[in-house]
């Protein structure tokens, strides 16, 4: 889907949030808002995806960065759902899904399936939510004897069935958000995050970019100029103690992203508490180019950029 699609399943996500249901959602975002520009790229939507739903539940917000990225990249994103039992976001964009590129034959046996935790009996009685040391419980699979149970938007206890009582409450809220740690835990650093190397002056960026950067930043090595760049695929939970370790030597600090707010950016500010020193930032519904980042490195290297650097490349 994208933006206004996504806007009207913002209930339904709750719904997986608290029933605890393995669910992928692609995100192919477009310029908003309301129609906005609906043939036109964006990144526009990052923030709203983190915050989706009323309510605190646990979800996987994570963003393919190139073709090949996106396609083993859903492969990962149903076995987090899945290991988890929590919604996932898989965020896209229209650069990325409206371009063609050549590249090498996917390999489909590099994707392996993990489903998770599954019963494969139980003991006539089952609990769905049961409080578990790890935080997860196991789910029953399609037509396996005794392993019915209820799903209701309401709060529930072990079994399925509704409850108010504050006890309960606290316990299951508590296991439930606790997956946002399990996944920093457990996913991998290099899927979090893919680093092309830190510098002085280092890019943090995320999505379709990514190929427009690295260009840049190679044009600008052949000039005697290193700049860095940290791809952040893994948004939320946001991977702040990693990100924070590899920024620790950079001395100036670029965000790249295709919206006006500089999405990105914020969750930077709110989850490592760092500041970006320049923005690069593009929302003309144009996709990003590596000339223009290439300018604009060059002007922050060179001490003449705005704080703010808006490009507009493109008819």
């Amino acid at each position: 889907t994208s933006g206004p699609g996504f806007a009207l399943m913002a209930e339904a996500l709750g719904w997986a949030g608290i029933n605890e249901v393995p669910i992928v959602i692609t995100l192919y975002q477009r310029s908003g808002p309301s129609t906005g520009l609906p043939t036109r790229h964006g990144q526009d939507d990052l923030l709203f995806a983190v915050h989706a739903g009323h309510g605190d539940f646990p979800k996987i917000v994570y963003a393919s960065g190139d073709i090949e990225e996106s396609f083993y990249d859903t492969g990962r994103c149903f076995n987090y759902s899945d290991i988890f039992q929590i919604p996932v976001i898989h965020m896209m964009d229209k650069f990325l899904s409206s371009s063609v590129v050549t590249c090498k034959r996917f390999d489909p046996q590099k994707i392996t399936i993990d489903r998770g935790q599954l019963l494969e009996k139980t003991d006539g009685e089952y609990k769905r939510f049961a409080f578990t040391d790890s935080g997860i419980s196991p789910r029953s699979r399609l037509g396996l004897d005794n392993g019915i149970f209820w799903n209701t938007g309401d709060e529930s206890d072990e079994y399925g069935h509704i409850t108010e009582d504050p006890q309960v409450r606290i316990k299951m809220m508590d296991k439930r958000m606790s997956r946002l740690d399990l996944v920093l835990k457990q996913i991998s650093q290099d899927e979090q995050v893919v680093s092309f190397g830190v510098h002085d002056y280092t890019v943090i960026s995320w999505g379709s970019t990514k190929g427009p950067i690295i260009d840049a930043i190679e044009l600008l090595k052949k000039e005697g100029i290193n700049i860095g760049f940290i791809q952040i695929k893994l948004l939320h939970p946001f991977p702040a103690d990693y990100v924070k370790s590899l920024l620790k030597d950079a001395k100036t600090i670029i965000d790249i992203e295709a919206n006006h707010s500089a999405q990105l950016g914020k969750l930077y500010n709110q989850n490592v508490l760092g500041d970006i020193d320049y923005y690069i930032l593009k929302y003309t519904g144009r996709g990003m180019t590596s000339t223009e980042i290439y300018d604009s490195l060059k002007k922050i290297v060179q001490n003449k950029a705005n704080k703010r650097e808006i490009l507009s490349h493109g008819a």
